[in-house]
């Protein structure tokens, strides 16, 4: 939503914002759901039961096309493929990719100008942002081919679960990070509708004991069949409801975007009286990987792109190793990651999958375990919410959050050589906007973050207790 948009939208009474909320959606549903979303989903559904034969040789084919694509148009991979003596051309077994170095987050972060195909080869590019929960954003960009392809990944995750994604599908009542409800705000609706696709978008950052019958009230009253949130945000929920010994049967939840825990798991599934569906996508758009009625690991989406795991040296570890995960694009010719190292660990599983589709199956990402914020008010405040105000800022090179009170919060930052005091206010401004004005927030701009006695590092610590059980 355009910087004017959201200026009119937080001006407009709720039924105005509904309407301009369903409008928005519409706009960005022709593009998620238009162009090949059509043709992706049939070679999904046919896709899924490939041998693993004919599944590496059709991501052969895709890939030599992205790299034929880069190495005559992306300015970084010309370079690197003329050094190397790389000819896309010959591009025959996956294995070659080893031939071409590991692409690190730094180089994305400081060289998008190089990695991004030019106006003239004919592609329309949207922006995205990674989540920055690394302490640093960087910024992407994505052609339509690949939008549509992770949306039809998206509407397959949801088929898998027994449920419709897209419009005249089920109800979904959505929790994740877009401030949609003005935070001033003390009393309900803490909710806004998207007529468009069907969905109730609840605000995470008005989720407290005393708002849960508000919360419980709406739930009931617009009957969903999903629910579709940051982990965190519905075990919050959750929490809430087991500890009022409430319950709110649903056909399934669909969780991402943050590490999805045992207990997390548990009371979403007790008080949702359903099974939770999780699934892994790297902003970056090279990864994809999606939980099916077994629930015995993530099935890779081997049609999105390819996936390495490797070792601190970069060198592949067999089946059942912990090793970073690397992803290759099969789609995004606007920006095209190739062997793209991101911050997440995971492992391959040796054995294949009951439900008998032979999509390589996976643990369980590990991401970062972060901390809940509590404030005065009872609310608590998912950290992935917060990574909203960091997105677009390129000039900090690293962040930490740090709540020393119910109402006091210290924001470590390692500067790049642009950050000034726009960036200080943005950061303030929009982090008060989640939080409340009378949240007193702290800049420090360090030389370095700190790191445990392990040397592992948490983008979002808190001191204060989040009362949940």
């Amino acid at each position: 939503m355009s910087p004017l948009l959201k200026r009119l939208y937080d001006a407009s009474p709720v039924v105005v914002q509904n309407a301009l909320l369903s409008a928005f959606s519409a706009r960005l549903r022709r593009q998620r759901y238009g162009g090949r979303f059509r043709e992706f989903v049939a070679l999904l559904e046919e896709s899924q039961w490939w041998a693993p034969e004919r599944m590496r040789q059709w991501q052969v084919e895709q890939l030599r096309r992205v790299l034929a694509h880069a190495g005559e148009h992306v300015p970084y991979y010309r370079e690197l493929f003329r050094h190397r003596g790389f000819d896309p051309a010959r591009f025959e077994a996956l294995e070659q990719l080893r031939l071409l170095p590991v692409l690190s987050r730094d180089v994305v972060k400081h060289r998008v100008p190089d990695l991004t195909s030019p106006n003239s080869a004919g592609l329309r590019l949207s922006e995205g942002h990674t989540s920055g929960t690394t302490g640093s954003p960087i910024t992407l960009l994505y052609d339509d081919d690949m939008i549509a392809m992770n949306y039809a990944v998206m509407d397959r995750q949801y088929r898998w679960a027994g449920c419709r994604l897209e419009r005249n599908g089920d109800r979904v009542a959505v929790v994740r990070g877009n401030v949609i409800v003005p935070l001033t705000q003390k009393r309900p609706p803490f909710w806004r509708y998207n007529r468009d696709l069907n969905q109730i978008l609840l605000s995470c950052f008005h989720l407290s004991p005393a708002n849960l019958g508000a919360y419980l009230a709406a739930l009931r009253k617009f009957r969903p069949t999903v629910v579709d949130g940051y982990p965190s945000s519905l075990y919050v929920l959750a929490r809430m409801l087991l500890n009022t010994g409430e319950k709110l049967p649903i056909k399934a939840a669909i969780t991402s975007s943050e590490t999805l825990y045992d207990f997390q798991r548990e009371a979403i599934e007790e008080a949702f009286c359903c099974r939770v569906f999780d699934y892994y996508a790297a902003a970056e758009r090279v990864i994809f990987s999606v939980e099916c009625d077994h629930h015995s690991g993530h099935h890779l989406c081997e049609e999105y792109g390819v996936t390495e795991v490797l070792d601190d040296e970069d060198q592949p570890v067999p089946p059942g190793q912990e090793g970073y995960l690397v992803g290759t694009t099969l789609h995004n010719r606007g920006m095209p990651l190739i062997r793209y190292r991101t911050t997440d660990r995971g492992a391959f599983k040796a054995t294949p999958c009951a439900c008998g589709r032979p999509l390589q199956l996976t643990e369980d990402v590990t991401t970062k375990a972060e901390d809940l914020l509590r404030l005065r008010d009872g609310r608590l405040i998912p950290p992935s919410v917060l990574t909203h105000p960091f997105k677009p800022l390129d000039s900090i090179e690293g962040s930490q959050i740090v709540q020393t009170d119910l109402d006091r919060l210290l924001i470590r930052i390692v500067p790049g050589g642009a950050f000034g005091d726009e960036d200080r206010e943005h950061l303030m401004r929009e982090l008060r906007a989640r939080l409340g004005e009378d949240m007193r927030i702290d800049i420090e701009c360090v030389d370095e973050l700190p790191r445990t006695s392990r040397g592992k590092f948490k983008w979002v610590v808190s001191a204060i207790d989040s009362g949940l059980t």
